[in-house]
């Protein structure tokens, strides 16, 4: 139940929710609103009355007993605690939208160093590919700055060595003035005096390597001699063998046309026995017809006509490519009459190896002077 007294630093009526303080002078207020008082004020003096007071005079919290009074509600505290909440309210709301735009800042600025951390670390990603190209092409330019230094050693060696062979040059073949200008030019010092001792040991280096070159030379020529030599005489063993061959050749050539003018001959002679053998005769056409209307005998094979071993005549069934004679003189040779062996038939009775009796026809040899007539008539 609020009382009938208000602080008249904030306005509002005292009650039993908060503490009432009061001071030397008499007056009361919040204890509260009297602390803040004391803390903003310039001077510390009573907010109604203007007296000078101090901290150690200000009673803490006053009791009042209030009895007897209803205990309903007054419509004053009541507003009071009214305003008192939508002021707490409003407050709270202003910290509320404080914060929430406090939160907001510090979103964007969170999402701000989000993207500036990406940037910087897409940055950091580029500067360390470029530190390890830059890196590369250090050691790289190390490696070409040793073979430059190298070099440059390798050149200022070589051109040493050049002023020195120049020097033997002009000593081995230089004119004799030449030479003493040279050597009065390097004076008496011990550099020059090493100077001729390299000289001289490389001029012996020289005698030596012309020596073995020379030696070298002589055995070469020698060896090259033999060679020749020997080539030589493979040379004319080779002709004397393309004259035998040239020989040898030119005797072939001339068996091979005493053979193609045999092998025409005996071309002529086969014709002119096939001629006479197909003009027909009674005797002929008897035993042709003898021979084909009988069946030959087991015994009775068909004649092939070879070369007799004391014969110097050619056999028929053979081909016309046969071996060249040697070369002989021709002399002309009688060729005899061949003679063959011809068969007559006689007619006999006999068993037919099949149980019966038939008759046949029995061979009876003889010598006629008709030549291949087996041959020519089969």
């Amino acid at each position: 139940m609020p009382i009938r007294a208000n602080c008249t630093i904030c306005a509002d009526f005292f009650d039993h929710s908060r503490d009432v303080a009061a001071i030397h002078c008499g007056h009361t207020f919040h204890y509260e609103c009297l602390l803040q008082w004391f803390q903003t004020a310039p001077t510390k003096t009573c907010p109604q009355c203007r007296k000078q007071v101090s901290t150690r005079h200000i009673i803490n919290k006053l009791y009042f007993d209030v009895g007897g009074e209803e205990t309903t509600a007054d419509p004053e505290s009541l507003q009071n605690e009214v305003d008192r909440m939508k002021v707490l309210l409003s407050s709270k709301e202003r910290d509320w939208r404080d914060k929430q735009r406090v939160m907001d800042n510090l979103r964007e600025t969170m999402d701000k160093q989000k993207r500036d951390l990406d940037s910087v670390q897409k940055e950091i990603i580029k500067k360390e590919m470029l530190c390890s190209t830059l890196k590369k092409q250090l050691a790289y330019m190390e490696t070409q700055q040793n073979e430059v230094q190298a070099a440059k050693e390798e050149a200022r060696k070589l051109r040493t060595k050049m002023k020195t062979f120049e020097s033997l040059d002009k000593l081995l073949q230089g004119q004799r003035a030449e030479v003493e200008s040279m050597i009065t030019d390097m004076g008496v010092n011990q550099a020059a005096v090493e100077q001729l001792s390299i000289y001289c040991i490389s001029l012996k280096k020289e005698y030596d390597n012309l020596k073995g070159t020379l030696k070298t030379t002589n055995d070469m020529c020698e060896k090259l001699k033999k060679e020749v030599l020997s080539s030589n005489n493979k040379l004319q063993k080779a002709a004397l063998e393309v004259n035998q061959s040239k020989e040898d050749l030119k005797s072939l050539q001339n068996d091979l046309l005493n053979a193609d003018k045999e092998i025409s001959s005996l071309k002529k002679k086969v014709e002119f026995l096939q001629k006479t053998l197909s003009t027909p005769t009674r005797t002929n056409e008897t035993l042709s017809r003898l021979v084909f209307e009988s069946p030959a005998p087991m015994e009775l094979k068909q004649p092939r006509l070879h070369q007799p071993a004391d014969s110097q005549d050619i056999d028929l069934n053979m081909t016309y490519d046969i071996t060249t004679p040697d070369d002989v003189a021709k002399r002309p040779s009688q060729v005899p009459s061949k003679k063959m062996r011809c068969v007559s038939f006689q007619v006999r009775t006999g068993y037919d190896g099949l149980g019966g009796r038939t008759k046949f026809f029995q061979p009876v040899s003889f010598y006629c002077n008709v030549e291949y007539l087996w041959l020519f008539m089969k």
